[in-house]
């Protein structure tokens, strides 16, 4: 049921995975990022999917679902708190999302997680 957190590759030398870390709790796109690390969408696409065998959008996926399931086991946020602090707009579309990544709700992994 658990997954290892995804961790980012130790070579960032123009710092598209620490502008992640940084803002994934606040909405950000492929845009946001190509412009802060001064690389074009493609170009930003490309050496990211060579590098890691994902996207930038599943990066920044990957870092909410860890934040999130960090939250859901060690605080009593309701989900749709937790939702808001790792960057979803629509808790629905966080349980969704939480869902297919994991094969369980936010508040079963909550359960299955303090048990």
């Amino acid at each position: 049921m658990r997954r290892r957190a995804v961790q980012a590759p130790k070579r960032d030398s123009d710092g598209r995975f620490s502008f992640i870390e940084d803002r994934y709790g606040e909405p950000i796109s492929l845009r946001d990022v190509a412009r802060a690390v001064r690389l074009s969408r493609g170009h930003l696409t490309t050496v990211v999917r060579r590098k890691t065998g994902r996207t930038m959008q599943e990066w920044i996926a990957e870092r909410r679902m860890v934040e999130a399931r960090r939250l859901l086991v060690e605080t009593d946020l309701e989900a749709e708190e937790v939702s808001r602090r790792v960057g979803y707009g629509e808790s629905g579309y966080f349980v969704r999302s939480f869902r297919r990544n994991h094969g369980t709700t936010p508040l079963a992994w909550r359960r299955a997680g303090r048990s």
